[in-house]
């Protein structure tokens, strides 16, 4: 690599970059339940928290409410996580994981690490 120009290294970077966004858009389909990348980011994104509420969320995303709203309401129906009234708001809503939603983003980081893990063998020191 040290024979590498600065572009040189910045084009290689850009390459694995685009490499790894098709892994990690890949990967979502190892899951148990069929998601969209957006949806799978935001189960991500709640799975990372004890709680979140739906416009916490939105933030996270960078969408507005509605679509924030959108995603939480797919993925209870489906089993992923579960929405109560916030207790600090009676406004607002909490989103938590549930152990189906912790199986899916376990299954899915798995697949990552797995096809990462095949790429990296492909390639030498």
């Amino acid at each position: 690599m040290a024979d590498l120009t600065r572009a040189e290294a910045a084009d290689a970077l850009v390459t694995a970059g685009g490499a790894l966004l098709a892994i990690a858009i890949r990967s979502v389909a190892a899951g148990a339940v069929p998601l969209t990348v957006a949806q799978h980011r935001a189960l991500v994104l709640v799975e990372s928290h004890r709680a979140v509420t739906v416009n916490e969320l939105a933030q996270h995303l960078g969408v507005d409410q509605s679509n924030a709203s959108r995603h939480c309401s797919r993925l209870a129906s489906l089993g992923l996580v579960t929405r109560t009234r916030a207790r600090h708001d009676g406004r607002a809503v909490d989103v938590r994981v549930t152990p189906s939603g912790r199986r899916q983003v376990r299954a899915v980081r798995a697949a990552r690490r797995l096809e990462i893990r095949q790429v990296l063998d492909r390639m030498s020191d």
